[in-house]
């Protein structure tokens, strides 16, 4: 019997697992990211494995509904009841048969698909040269997470295993969640190197006769052009190292909630609060310096003209008038600027580290005093540097040390990045515990539906084997939808009702299970 039902499981699991496999590779493929057949190859056999956790359910409780519904048409388990064999001993196999499957779909889920759901996803990035140039040879923008390049054209360097290229008429763009651009670069062309350490993917963009516009604090623009430069730090693409909690074993889950830094989304915020806090306590030196001289003095970087700044007082970047501004150029030419207002905004690399400051004044008079004295609207000095205050250096503070410092400040930006902060450590355990929560349930529903199938089998041997087969194909549907809604539902925070939805299915697979072979019982 058990070689029967084996025999239907292997041959019916391999048709399921290949026809689900080729429908997760629908995605990829519409979206050109399988640019050859042995790309598609690679990615449908890596789908496979994640695909098994579906397959061996309904592939084990098919076997099992055809195999016995076949002995149950032909009497034999009448006669073995007849010989003084239990329906307990006639099920046992099919008892063992599910158990060997639970534990199989647990070290599945728990450990062997995370790693292959990781592979998936890697396999989208790895050759980022050929998709690059798919792209562009399209003439479509190449996107990779909040990154966009696009070029007029696009050469690889053979030599180099393709992983250095040459671009024409370049763009490159940085988004942010809200959909607008925080830095875009246009240059004539740009050399692109693809560095590969530790499993991180890092791309080193070289221009020549660039632009490059980053977006800075309140919005303002920080505009900077070079005959040849840099980006000024690499840009980083999603690899095995930054992926998404779905790509990790059981182990690596639960010691991620003792490492929370290691989350990207919690990384962003820890460094979403390291450069409020940095922010913060560049404007404090700043305060301090002008209440020990009156003054603050900027020099340009390059070009090296001074700004002497004098007004009544500074608040939080801010002067407050009256406010007088002399600019003093590298010739000792100087002119005196009087704005209403003037503001120091603060320029910060992703890092948090202080770069420079801008100084945005608004409705100043220019040469003061002077003729020729004229009125601007608004005046934006960028790249300076603050002559005698020191900028502090980056350091490797903990989270929780952070948290300390944001909470004895009062600023409302910094508050507002820890309670970022927080809650995104939340939602890294809320995420976390419903993974964990849906690969339970999901492990325990193979044993659950071949039972089904066994008892409906012997109870309905005049039931055609597809209708049988229904009885148990339609609960299971139901079931295992249930079990991902709950778990998307605890990954929202949700817990009672996530969870109650996760296991109703089960709960329900098993009073069918009950019910069905009380009634065998009886026959």
């Amino acid at each position: 019997m058990l070689t029967d039902v084996l025999r239907q499981f292997i041959t019916t699991g391999l048709i399921l697992v290949i026809v689900i496999a080729f429908g997760a590779a629908i995605k990829p493929l519409s979206s050109g990211n399988l640019i050859s057949g042995w790309d598609t190859f690679r990615y449908l056999t890596l789908a496979m494995i994640p695909m098994l956790q579906f397959a061996i359910p309904f592939a084990g409780a098919f076997a099992v509904t055809i195999s016995l519904h076949r002995m149950a048409q032909d009497n034999e388990f009448i006669a073995m009841s007849v010989s003084g064999q239990s329906y307990i001993r006639l099920l046992a196999p099919m008892v063992a048969f599910g158990l060997a499957l639970t534990i199989s779909v647990v070290i599945l889920t728990q450990s062997i698909i995370p790693t292959f759901i990781g592979k998936m996803a890697d396999a989208m990035s790895t050759d980022l040269p050929r998709l690059m140039t798919n792209s562009i040879k399209q003439h479509t923008p190449f996107v990779q997470g909040d990154l966009m390049i696009w070029a007029e054209d696009i050469y690889l360097d053979t030599n180099n295993d393709d992983e250095r290229m040459a671009l024409e008429q370049v763009a490159v763009a940085r988004m942010s969640k809200d959909g607008r651009a925080k830095m875009y670069l246009t240059a004539s062309a740009a050399i692109i190197d693809v560095q590969r350490v530790d499993n991180q993917t890092s791309m080193y963009v070289g221009t020549r006769n660039a632009t490059q516009w980053t977006r800075g604090e309140g919005n303002a623009g920080i505009l900077r052009g070079a005959r040849e430069g840099r980006l000024t730090q690499a840009i980083e693409l999603q690899s095995i190292s930054k992926k998404r909690l779905s790509s990790l074993t059981l182990g690596e889950l639960i010691k991620l909630r003792t490492q929370p830094a290691k989350y990207p989304k919690v990384e962003n915020s820890i460094s979403g609060l390291r450069s409020n806090i940095k922010r913060r306590e560049f404007l404090d030196s700043l305060q301090e310096q002008f209440e020990v001289t009156n003054q603050i003095e900027c020099v340009t970087v390059p070009g090296g003209r001074r700004f002497i700044i004098q007004a009544n007082a500074i608040l939080n970047g801010r002067f407050i008038p009256p406010i007088t501004i002399e600019s003093i150029r590298a010739t000792g030419e100087s002119s005196t600027l009087v704005p209403k207002s003037a503001t120091f905004l603060v320029d910060q690399l992703e890092t948090g580290e202080v770069e420079a400051v801008t100084l945005q004044l608004k409705d100043v008079i220019v040469g003061f005093g002077k003729v020729g004295e004229n009125v601007r609207g608004e005046l934006v000095i960028p790249s300076l540097q603050v002559v005698d205050v020191a900028i502090g250096k980056m350091d490797d503070s903990s989270y929780t040390e952070l948290l300390a410092i944001a909470d004895a400040r009062d600023e409302k930006d910094v508050a507002k990045a820890a309670t970022a902060l927080r809650m995104s450590i939340i939602s890294m355990n809320d995420n976390i515990t419903g993974r964990i929560g849906q690969r339970w349930a999901v492990s325990i529903f193979p044993m659950l539906v071949i039972l089904l199938g066994s008892l409906l089998a012997v109870r309905y041997p005049q039931v055609m084997p597809l209708g049988v087969y229904a009885k148990v194909f339609v609960p299971a549907v139901v079931g295992l939808l249930l079990i991902f809604s709950g778990g998307q539902m605890v990954r929202g925070g949700e817990y009672f009702s996530g969870f109650t939805l996760m296991w109703i299915g089960n709960i329900g697979l098993v009073v069918f299970i009950i019910f069905h072979w009380n009634r065998l019982r009886q026959t």
